[in-house]
């Protein structure tokens, strides 16, 4: 068993029992999945709706659901506050239980960071089969044009520059939450956005000993732009925490789009740091980076994960259009997390064949 590869598809046609997991949001990409969406002709399916909390007024969740339900689809939407989530995961659980499914389809196009790590740890805690889905933006916010000129006019630190109102808190689950080497030195591992506020907010409220930011590196050519641009974002905290390109130390970058990229960075930091560090994890940049982040909390329950949650959005500043439309297939997901956790243990420990199945953490 390898990490599945991101594979574009054009089609999706729900496996028989398959429940289908998306989020009412305001960009066009959430749409996507659902009109392509077929369910199973002989068994039919369900799908689960995330409805955000605080209410956004342009939100697609009446969209979403009158498309599905036309298919066939038996839709229940179930509520998400995004600035209170701690009691999510057990109603998401019961759900899944009482539908009586026998895998998860995860479209998370439009979801939130956090809502999509939650989410991967209660199907993973009840070892069900999961598939992603995800549709890729043609156009993302800001512009090149818009960024410079905000970077002209010194404003291109200020969240409400582009997509978002302000922070709102620094939170956590229990879910994802550890509480050892709570006395030892702290490493904060966060990802670069163009809203430097998250990372700030991060710093501010948890006063690390170290600190690793982690750039993207988008996988289109016309967006290379934006790689430096975040960076550029950061260029403060950068400076003040020496985890930047000083001329000693080269940016740690993964990119956007593959998330293995990030997964594979941080089981190497995690090896580094793990003995002498609390380390916190920090999913502020792409949606697939949060997937690399989320692989790596499953096999190594001592990271702690904290989450900056915004005030609220500019909808219309955020991103326009369908690129093109991936899928990950990661099959049992408890099996798959315990198969990397093995891999871990033969490469970084080099323990034999006997001892695999041990608890490394």
């Amino acid at each position: 068993m390898s990490i599945p590869k991101l594979t574009s598809v054009t089609q999706l046609r729900l496996r028989p029992g398959e429940l289908f997991i998306a989020a009412g949001g305001f960009e066009d990409r959430i749409s996507e999945f659902p009109k392509i969406v077929e369910p199973d002709k002989d068994r039919g399916n369900k799908a689960i709706l995330l409805d955000y909390r605080p209410d956004e007024s342009k939100n697609k969740l009446c969209d979403l659901e009158e498309i599905l339900t036309k298919k066939g689809i038996d839709v229940n939407p179930i509520i998400y506050d995004r600035h209170k989530p701690e009691n999510f995961d057990n109603h998401l659980k019961e759900v899944l239980l009482t539908c009586n499914i026998r895998s998860v389809c995860l479209d998370i196009s439009g979801m939130s960071r956090l809502a999509i790590m939650i989410i991967m740890d209660v199907v993973r805690e009840l070892n069900l089969p999961l598939r992603i889905v995800y549709a890729e933006a043609l156009h993302y916010a800001p512009s090149e044009s818009d960024f410079k000129k905000a970077k002209a006019t010194g404003e291109q630190h200020l969240p409400t520059s582009f997509i978002h109102t302000g922070v709102y808190d620094v939170l956590h689950v229990g879910r994802l939450s550890s509480i050892r080497m709570q006395n030892h030195a702290t490493l904060l591992i966060a990802f670069d956005s163009f809203n430097e506020a998250l990372c700030q907010a991060l710093v501010n409220g948890i006063n690390p000993s170290n600190f690793v930011l982690i750039n993207g590196q988008p996988p289109r050519q016309e967006l290379k732009w934006r790689e430096e641009a975040t960076k550029y974002v950061h260029h403060c905290l950068r400076k003040e925490w020496s985890v930047g390109d000083d001329n000693k130390k080269p940016t740690k970058t993964t990119s956007t789009l593959y998330y293995n990229e990030t997964y594979e960075l941080l089981v190497r930091l995690y090896w580094e740091f793990s003995s002498s560090h609390r380390i916190i994890l920090a999913p502020t940049g792409s949606k697939m980076q949060a997937i690399g982040c989320y692989l790596l909390r499953a096999v190594h329950n001592d990271i702690h994960i904290e989450y900056p949650v915004v005030q609220g959005f500019f909808a219309d500043k955020y991103s326009t259009g369908v690129r093109e439309t991936w899928q990950l297939d990661f099959g049992e997901m408890d099996t798959f997390v315990k198969h990397l956790r093995q891999k871990e243990i033969k490469k970084y420990l080099n323990l034999p064949e006997e001892f695999v199945d041990a608890n490394i953490d």
